[in-house]
């Protein structure tokens, strides 16, 4: 199999450690936009927030997330990590698609309703056990998601082997 050149492997991981850090600051943004909730005034405000942390779910995160897998596929592809020769890049692998796969089945999906109920209600929806069931889910979804990204930084640059028995 093909390997990089070092300067195409430099220009691989310059790109990869760019959208890791894009995704998992936007999921932290996302997540933070929460707790502005108590400044919240009106139904237009309500929307707006809604609106905005769907825009940067949409047009930022799951870029850098679908960017992240594709540099991820090319390191496993050309060069000697492999997809499943260390167990922390299979681990990798694991949680990279589990994230993405949930996100779509049900993060995007989420914050898709709560723009329609927030749109629909306006301030009201905070009162809105559907659209409380929502945030609530997906506020543990962004703690779940985003720790599990960060800790799997951490593996990245740690490389951990796995203990003798």
């Amino acid at each position: 199999m093909k390997q990089l050149s070092v300067s195409q492997n430099k220009w691989l991981k310059s790109i990869h450690i760019l959208a890791v850090g894009i995704w998992v600051t936007t999921g932290l943004v996302m997540f933070l936009l929460h707790f502005m909730r108590s400044r919240i005034e009106t139904g237009e405000q309500l929307y707006l927030m809604n609106q905005i942390i769907h825009f940067i779910d949409m047009k930022i995160l799951v870029p850098a997330a679908v960017l992240c897998l594709i540099t991820g596929w090319i390191y496993s592809q050309f060069t000697k990590w492999g997809y499943l020769k260390h167990g922390w890049i299979t681990f990798k692998w694991i949680i990279t698609l589990s994230i993405i796969i949930i996100g779509t089945l049900f993060s995007g999906p989420w914050i898709e309703e709560m723009v329609k109920i927030s749109g629909e209600l306006g301030l009201k929806a905070l009162n809105s056990v559907e659209y409380q069931r929502i945030d609530k889910y997906q506020t543990l979804m962004g703690v779940c998601m985003n720790g599990t990204l960060i800790i799997t930084i951490f593996i990245s640059v740690f490389k951990p082997k796995r203990a003798n028995k």
